[in-house]
């Protein structure tokens, strides 16, 4: 194909530019790949990777279902084991209590927000990791689940 014509260094720097911007406006407004605490204290909208497999990443359901939510329950599931839907549900309702929360006179209630939206977007964390196709790993029984029988007592 002698007549393609060929990209030029100025073609391919100006290609890169716009893959770029594209990547920083992605960032910016979903937080992907942004770290648990900012600069200036604010929570991404989507937590990372390294959040949702951090210590607090994967937390158990303890409220009630939401109120749209025509499943069965998840309280005392992880996020993890819950379904997309119900998670974008939950990081709604989180985002709720978090506005409430900031708008209240009673200190420890601010700093009940931060928590609310740092759950908040390790829902939608979770809720893309499950679009995604993540599958939680199987757990396997110790043996000393299993009952004990006279036969398995060596002596």
């Amino acid at each position: 194909m002698p007549d393609e014509k060929k990209a030029t260094a100025e073609d391919v720097i100006a290609t890169l530019r716009s893959i770029d911007e594209r990547l920083r406006l992605l960032n910016q407004h979903f937080g992907i790949g942004a770290a648990l605490a900012r600069a200036d204290g604010s929570v991404p909208a989507i937590a990372s990777d390294a959040d949702l497999d951090g210590k607090y990443g994967n937390p158990e359901v303890k409220a009630k279902s939401p109120r749209d939510w025509t499943g069965e329950s998840m309280q005392g599931k992880r996020f993890s084991e819950c379904p997309a839907p119900y998670l974008d549900l939950v990081a709604s309702r989180l985002d709720y209590f978090a506005d409430q929360n900031v708008a209240s006179e009673n200190e420890d209630d601010r700093k009940k927000a931060r928590f609310n939206k740092l759950d908040a977007a390790r829902a939608r964390g979770w809720a893309a990791r499950i679009r995604a196709g993540y599958v939680p790993p199987a757990v396997d029984a110790f043996p000393s689940d299993a009952p004990l029988t006279a036969d398995d007592v060596p002596f």
